[in-house]
């Protein structure tokens, strides 16, 4: 059996997507050191003086589209969080999984599309925030096929995934007619170095002597 691999491509199938990721938790920290009129992100201060209401005293910072985050709040009881669309607390963002939180963690999912421009974690008691600006989704690293091993199965070592970005192995008899399935119960493990392994029984019963493989990412 002779195995050909192909261009790893994203996003296969009908019109173009980019696969939801989740950051792993907490990738945020807000507190309040002091107990300051003022949010501290990942021990970075905005720098201003801390202010009382209604004012942007806070870190801004930035998050992509297409993404879920975990914040881990320790704020305070005295100055709970809400995440909102606009700088008041009468706006609350439905993406967040939770509200007025001082203690505890909030999920924070942002969609492909349809996002919004700006977000604003603001202080439920006194109103003071932070913007955050929502940039477009950023697209998924490329695939590439490090090792190919031919056995009594077929183990593939690729990179590019993650254990949210869920990459297929597909295949093809030839590169002329027909058109790509994917490959039959295959399994697939994430290492924590970044590489997948994924192994699958030998296709000579459905292919013949040659077998052209590729990876491709599942649209979403």
């Amino acid at each position: 059996m002779m195995v050909f691999l192909a261009v790893a491509l994203w996003n296969t199938g009908m019109g173009t997507s980019h696969a939801q990721v989740t950051v792993s938790p907490p990738n945020f920290t807000v507190t309040t050191p002091g107990s300051e009129f003022e949010f501290v992100v990942n021990g970075n201060s905005s720098g201003q003086t801390a202010q009382d209401a209604n004012v942007d005293d806070s870190l801004n910072f930035t998050l992509n589209a297409g993404a879920t985050y975990i914040f881990s709040m320790n704020t305070a009881s005295l100055h709970p969080v809400d995440i909102c669309t606009n700088s008041n607390t009468t706006t609350p963002y439905s993406g967040a999984s939770a509200q007025a939180v001082s203690s505890g963690t909030v999920t924070l999912t942002i969609p492909a599309t349809n996002y919004p421009t700006n977000l604003y974690y603001i202080c439920n008691n006194h109103r003071f925030y932070g913007i955050i600006t929502v940039n477009p989704p950023q697209p998924p690293p490329m695939a590439k096929i490090l090792n190919t091993l031919v056995t009594t199965n077929i183990v593939l070592t690729f990179s590019g995934g993650t254990n949210t970005i869920q990459l297929i192995p597909q295949f093809r008899s030839n590169l002329v007619s027909g058109a790509w399935q994917p490959v039959p119960g295959y399994t697939n493990t994430f290492s924590g170095n970044g590489t997948n392994t994924t192994s699958f029984s030998r296709l000579d019963a459905i292919c013949g002597p040659n077998v052209y493989l590729r990876i491709s990412q599942a649209t979403n």
